[in-house]
């Protein structure tokens, strides 16, 4: 039998004893941190990629944002000028008029608002949580 190889589980080729529990479980906690080392060295790269890319997507929000204000000004100094022309008033009296109708606007938005901070959140949830609490007073009685 010689110049064979032993059968596997058995000795290795520098003629040892084979591998101990102990060795294979080194070995397998080694790959395992590897492949754990590995994953994460990919999650940090798309990471880096998904930041970048909400970056550019929050940038164009704003940018977006920022036309619509810009567009939205412009659409009323036209709206102004063209109706105190049609009127033959003074664009003053225009200007003051719409900045009265956008102050009623955001006064009547902030007292819905106050108006709906008031109504109860969660009152399905917090009508459950009373019924057990109920329950548990009645259990340990």
């Amino acid at each position: 039998m010689t110049g064979e190889q032993p059968p596997s589980g058995q000795a290795g080729p520098s003629g040892g004893a084979p591998p101990g529990l102990l060795e294979n479980l080194g070995e397998l906690c080694g790959a395992s941190l590897a492949y754990l080392q590995a994953r994460l060295s990919l999650a940090g790269l798309e990471a880096k990629e998904a930041l970048l890319h909400l970056a550019v997507v929050i940038g164009l929000i704003v940018a977006a944002l920022a036309v619509i204000i810009y567009g939205y000004l412009f659409l009323c100094i036209a709206l102004t000028l063209l109706i105190a022309h049609l009127l033959h008033v003074s664009p003053a009296w225009v200007i003051l008029a719409l900045a009265v109708l956008h102050f009623a606007v955001a006064a009547g938005s902030i007292l819905y608002a106050v108006a709906r901070l008031k109504s109860p959140m969660f009152s399905t949830t917090l009508a459950e949580l009373k019924k057990d609490q109920q329950w548990l007073s009645q259990k340990s009685k």
